[in-house]
């Protein structure tokens, strides 16, 4: 049996990106505005950002910690996309079961 292979524009645009995306973002993105919105829903995205900071630090020492957010951003939506093909895979083994 082949794993069924959704199309990527599909999987860019699913609702399933599109919310695990908001899901590692946004509470991270409001923690960091205001440190008293920090809240626990914030902690997968503040665990991507500090590893792209540890590498980001053990590459080039000297840049300032709002550098590492354009990483932080394309790491987080890469993440949502294995998460959404994953999702429209399942999804479309499902329908082709019946």
């Amino acid at each position: 049996m082949t794993i069924p292979r959704p199309p990527i524009r599909r999987v860019l645009a699913s609702p399933v990106t599109l919310a695990t995306y908001a899901f590692l973002v946004v509470p991270f993105a409001l923690g960091w505005l205001r440190s008293s919105w920090m809240s626990p829903l914030a902690l997968p995205g503040y665990l991507i950002f500090v590893i792209g900071t540890v590498i980001g630090n053990a590459i080039a020492p000297r840049y300032e910690f709002w550098v590492y957010w354009a990483p932080f951003l394309a790491g987080s939506f890469g993440l949502a996309t294995v998460v959404g093909y994953g999702y429209e895979a399942w999804q479309d083994e499902r329908s082709n079961e019946g």
